[in-house]
């Protein structure tokens, strides 16, 4: 018991000791509350400016829940410090909590707290208590930089309409570390940064809500934009992310010119754009070790590049996945170049759309995976100097090159299976009239697809349907095959059934798809001939799930069929 009150004398001076200590002064000996109901605003604005006159230190809140009903500004070389050590999740009402209500209405009213020249915001939550996901209102900027070197660290806004501002006015050597928010409109804006600024491991993901009956969801992806990006001298942004928004990053051009920068583990999931170029710098932007996807609204793409752009954009390492329309769509005068990078899904609606389309410009794709059995490359009349070399294709080659400039395309790898010579192959990545369905039916690469995918339907009553439609030009008998890859959960079918539609009738073949895999399937020897009915159909009507991938029709040399 003596230990424990020594102890706790000991922490109680230490605690005074850290409270009254030069340069540090308490927002509750200004006279706020932090109950949650009486405003704090003068309490705070005061305790900032006795610190600010005195040349600058730290302004400590204690745990409690500020309303803050005006706005605050952070004088120079002041820090206004809460509880936090990293940034928080989830914290309204907890830790150290500013509360925030003036300018409900007004996206170009006075932010909630302006810092000065080498002032900081440290280790609190911001939350907007009567904004609602169901009726989303603007407000003005949570935070607005104005002068340089200004920081904020360790820092949740949990719903704000705009989080950070730091482009209105000159920003230069800002510096960003530990930033959550959801913000709901804007999140992070640079502009005017004439000398080097720094911004690391910012979230901007669901804090608040992700309830998709309250519309937040549809909300975020029609109006969103995570980070926009103007005039900055190389910028340095490391380890950044943001979740379900129409633009991930977007790179403009203001008045004050345009971008530059080393982006280092940067990510953007659940886009509609995850990657957006208005213009660029001709020093360029280097991106490595990004992950993009797009799914979301009307025409998801990873990466746009504008008519306006003027700059180089070089991405390095950079992985590319979701059910997206494209990977990228290009035009402009610049240069944008993919090295190393890994193409996973695309043409999500098998509209025949290239994972990269570039309709101007200059572009290199080199080393890079396209995994997805898809058309690969289109280059427009106006590129005008294009080197597609040294990738790997899933599926088989597909560049179509419109170019009147300089392209050099070889040493590309592709999926390849010696057929006999005449041999007719579909593969499900044909388009129609080839290959066709009906019903639902899912995208699968499980291992060993002809052509480097196929697709795949839950097991049922026969209303799913795959249709192979050969071209018959050589009247005779043919064998037919089918192909389909791996099992990895167990799940496919033992009886699933094809029926042969040929020149002497419909016949029926089952197959068992869970064994026996990544090889052709003889289903028997048919006879047809041009005119006549030429088809091969799967139905779902099985045990299992059922795999559409791909059928071959090999001629033979015989008047009679063997006895199959």
């Amino acid at each position: 018991m003596k230990g424990l009150l020594l102890f706790s004398v000991f922490a109680f001076l230490n605690f005074g000791a850290f409270a009254q200590r030069e340069g540090v002064y308490n927002v509750r000996d200004f006279g706020a509350k932090g109950d949650g109901v009486a405003d704090d605003t003068s309490a705070f604005q005061a305790a900032l400016d006795a610190c600010g006159a005195e040349g600058g230190g730290i302004v400590f809140v204690p745990r409690g829940n500020y309303l803050i009903k005006g706005h605050l500004s952070i004088p120079p070389y002041v820090t206004l410090e809460g509880v936090w050590t990293a940034p928080s999740t989830w914290s309204q009402y907890k830790g150290t909590t500013l509360l925030a209500v003036e300018g409900e209405g007004d996206e170009n009213g006075t932010p909630f707290i302006t810092l000065h020249t080498g002032s900081t915001l440290k280790g609190v939550t911001i939350f907007y208590p009567n904004q609602k996901p169901d009726n989303i209102r603007p407000y003005p900027w949570t935070i607005r930089g104005r002068g340089d070197n200004c920081s904020i660290i360790d820092v949740l806004i949990v719903n704000p309409y705009q989080a950070v501002d730091l482009g209105t006015h000159p920003c230069g050597r800002h510096y960003i570390r530990g930033l959550y928010a959801q913000p709901l409109r804007r999140g992070l804006y640079i502009d005017q940064c004439y000398d080097i600024g720094r911004v690391e491991n910012i979230h901007f993901w669901p804090f608040w809500t992700w309830d998709e009956k309250s519309g937040i969801r549809d909300y975020l992806w029609k109006h969103g934009e995570a980070f926009i990006i103007g005039r900055t001298d190389w910028e340095y942004v490391f380890n950044t992310f943001c979740f379900g928004y129409r633009i991930g990053y977007r790179f403009i051009r203001t008045k004050n010119g345009v971008a530059n920068g080393n982006f280092l583990g940067i990510g953007a999931d659940a886009t509609e754009i995850a990657l957006l170029v208005e213009d660029c710098a001709t020093y360029g932007l280097l991106i490595t070790n990004g992950e993009f996807v797009s799914f979301a609204g009307e025409d998801p793409i990873e990466v746009v590049v504008k008519p306006t752009n003027t700059g180089n954009i070089l991405l390095q390492n950079c992985a590319f996945w979701g059910p997206s329309n494209q990977i990228a769509r290009i035009e402009g005068k610049g240069t944008i170049s993919f090295q190393n990078c890994n193409f996973d899904y695309w043409d999500k609606d098998r509209k025949k759309l290239p994972a990269i389309e570039a309709l101007s410009g200059d572009i290199i794709v080199n080393g890079c995976l396209f995994n997805r059995d898809a058309p690969q490359v289109y280059l427009g009349e106006d590129v005008r100097y294009g080197v597609i070399t040294s990738n790997r294709f899933i599926g088989f080659p597909r560049i179509i090159n419109k170019s009147k400039g300089n392209v050099q395309i070889g040493l590309n790898a592709s999926f390849e299976i010696k057929e006999e010579g005449e041999s007719i192959v579909i593969d499900d990545s044909f388009p129609a009239p080839q290959f066709r369905t009906v019903g639902e039916w899912y995208l699968a690469r499980a291992g060993g697809d002809y052509g480097g995918s196929s697709l795949w339907a839950n097991k049922g009553g026969g209303e799913k349907k795959a249709y192979w439609s050969p071209k018959i030009e050589k009247e005779g008998y043919y064998d037919v095959y089918v192909w389909f890859g791996e099992d990895p959960n167990k799940d496919h079918a033992s009886n699933a059934v094809f029926e042969i539609h040929s020149g002497k009738g419909i016949t029926r073949k089952t197959v068992n798809m869970a064994k026996d895999f990544s090889r052709w399937h003889l289903l028997g020897r048919f006879y047809f001939k041009p005119g006549a009915p030429a088809q091969i159909i799967l139905s779902n009507k099985a045990d299992g799930n059922v795999v559409a991938d791909a059928v071959k029709l090999v001629p033979v040399k015989t008047s009679s069929p063997p006895n199959f």
